[in-house]
């Protein structure tokens, strides 16, 4: 006897739609386990969509992302070669135009682990440090302007936050300070400032990077692997 399919070929449509469904689809016990697989299809897609969906800051984050990869045409990256009898590596990246750009320079101290090793030109090149290395920072914010420094290692935890530490030394240019590598990880330093307050760091790069873009300026180092 041939398996009755009309659920498959009449009711799925009207059923889907939530119109309802005549007799036969109720006495029928073919289309009675038809309708059943599906609506079991439809709760498993209901659970896997609510598990899988995006968290709440994902646009911001997926913007901030776009923003540090569009070619920056004003910035230039220098990166110096390690200096064999000073024992210092120094890496800068600045914004052209003297005291109205916001400027970030920074270099890494050898500590006892192994000699620092500089990428090539680019924000996308790593530089590689070792556990205890000291990571020197400074930045010279325009005139007027509020501004901040914060490191983070990985994309979700701030390690180190200028504004309120007293390992942070402000000038009338702008921000100084020294943080510890002190665990492996991927670090990167977001330098911003904007006329009115700062926007509130939430602990996540991406998310910090894109509301102060919003709020004014902001620039990222490239990254740092301590390894």
């Amino acid at each position: 006897m041939t398996a009755c399919d009309r659920f498959e070929t009449e009711g799925l449509e009207r059923f889907a739609a939530g119109e309802p469904l005549d007799a036969h689809f109720t006495s029928c016990a073919d289309c009675r386990a038809a309708q059943a697989r599906y609506e079991m299809v439809v709760r498993a897609l209901g659970v896997a969509g609510r598990a899988c969906a995006p968290p709440g800051d994902w646009e911001a984050r997926v913007f901030a992302r776009i923003q540090r990869r569009r070619p920056r045409r004003r910035l230039w990256f220098a990166a110096a070669a390690a200096l064999p009898v000073a024992g210092l590596a120094v890496f800068t990246f600045q914004s052209m135009g003297g005291a109205q750009s916001l400027e970030l320079e920074w270099s890494v101290s050898r500590g006892a682990g192994p000699v620092v090793r500089g990428g090539g030109p680019g924000a996308g090149q790593a530089v590689s440090a070792a556990p205890g290395d000291v990571l020197h920072l400074t930045a010279r914010v325009p005139r007027g302007r509020h501004g901040d420094l914060r490191v983070y290692r990985g994309g979700d935890t701030l390690v180190f936050q200028c504004a309120g530490n007293p390992r942070c030394s402000t000038s009338r240019d702008g921000l100084s300070a020294e943080v510890v590598l002190e665990a492996g990880g991927t670090y990167r330093t977001l330098v911003l400032a904007a006329e009115r307050d700062l926007p509130p760091p939430t602990g996540k790069l991406d998310a910090d990077y894109a509301a102060a873009l919003r709020a004014g300026e902001a620039q990222e180092s490239p990254p740092i692997e301590v390894l």
